[in-house]
């Protein structure tokens, strides 16, 4: 591949990024905690597991202090509640409120669908190809950070 193509591939990248980030701003949300909601209103139905603290500074690349001054602010707001964890009370769980819920719900939801009506103008070939490149390229590049930071 020319240098030309794999820049212009990371532009499209950053680009994509900056749409998100300009959604969740038109949401009064950062692209952080735009992705934050994203996991606090999917992960538990999708997995029956629990929303930590820990797991969202995980899977949002966030440190510590940005997933807890976002968790501050939502629960003053009426968003967000911790509740302890059944296996061990002394660590807490994060779980929308019926206020929340609804957020989530206006916000997440005609996402979803310009997401999904993006990805259905391509034909089935094209989405296979497009998530297994996908996944690829993210393992490839995750593989490269990790070891740098190692």
């Amino acid at each position: 591949m020319a240098v030309k193509d794999f820049h212009t591939y990371i532009r499209i990248l950053e680009e994509r990024d900056a749409l998100y980030e300009n959604y969740a701003r038109q949401h009064g949300l950062t692209g952080k905690s735009l992705q934050m909601l994203l996991w606090l209103a999917t992960y538990p139905q999708v997995t029956g597991q629990a929303v930590t603290q820990k797991l969202l500074a995980a899977k949002t690349y966030s440190t510590k202090q940005v997933v807890n001054a976002t968790i501050k602010n939502w629960r003053a707001q009426g968003y967000l509640e911790l509740l302890p964890l059944l296996a061990d009370k002394r660590q807490k769980y994060l779980q929308l409120t019926a206020q929340g819920q609804k957020l989530a719900t206006e916000i997440i939801t005609p996402l979803n669908h310009y997401e999904s009506e993006a990805f259905t103008k391509l034909t089935e070939a094209e989405q296979a190809q497009l998530l297994a490149l996908t996944r690829k390229y993210h393992a490839n590049l995750k593989a490269q950070l990790v070891k740098e930071k190692g």
